[in-house]
């Protein structure tokens, strides 16, 4: 009757703990969103990240992620692409080690692979702007500006300072030239 207790006690704990993680991350999204400046969304995707990395359901996973990071910082892609793959098996909710495969897919210009961890990431949260910003980086290194400029263009509704807004001009462009190239082959 004990064991029975002590798993419902923390069990509720767990399910408040969520709850109140979920509703910070309501709060500093709606913040984001509304930013007045580059400045402020910047502290507050900081501390989105924060949360985003630190987001493990227990102790040790989170220590995982840390190491992962460290992997990743110093170069060691491979040693931290295992931490999180391991991470994405053990922690098949958790948005971010999906995030980081995908981000290490990328760097190894494996897109299609990437691609697919980025879409699991969303899935998972589906604000994750790092996620949608890296689709659009894809995206444009594939040569597809209209789906570039539509990833940027969903992030802005989430991020509106986000750093990757820094393209849209140069896709904006392209996407004139391609329309006018097409006009002027369709007229011969």
């Amino acid at each position: 009757m004990k064991k029975i207790k002590l798993i419902l006690i923390i069990s509720f704990l767990s399910l408040i703990s969520s709850n109140s993680i979920c509703d910070e991350l309501n709060n500093l999204f709606f913040k984001l969103k509304n930013a007045e400046n580059f400045s402020k969304a910047t502290s507050i995707e900081k501390k989105i990240w924060n949360i985003w990395i630190t987001n493990g359901s227990n102790q040790k996973n989170n220590s995982e992620m840390s190491k992962g990071l460290i992997l990743f910082n110093n170069g060691n892609l491979k040693k931290a692409l295992k931490v999180f793959l391991n991470l994405c098996e053990v922690e098949p909710e958790w948005a971010e080690p999906f995030n980081k495969v995908a981000t290490i897919k990328f760097l190894q210009k494996d897109y299609i692979t990437s691609i697919k961890y980025i879409e699991l990431t969303l899935e998972k949260e589906r604000r994750h702007f790092g996620a949608i910003s890296g689709l659009a980086q894809i995206n444009l290194r594939l040569g597809r500006f209209e789906n570039a400029l539509n990833n940027i263009n969903q992030v802005l509704k989430i991020h509106p300072f986000i750093s990757i807004k820094k393209i849209k001009p140069f896709l904006l462009k392209k996407l004139k030239k391609k329309e006018i190239k097409f006009h002027i082959n369709f007229m011969n």
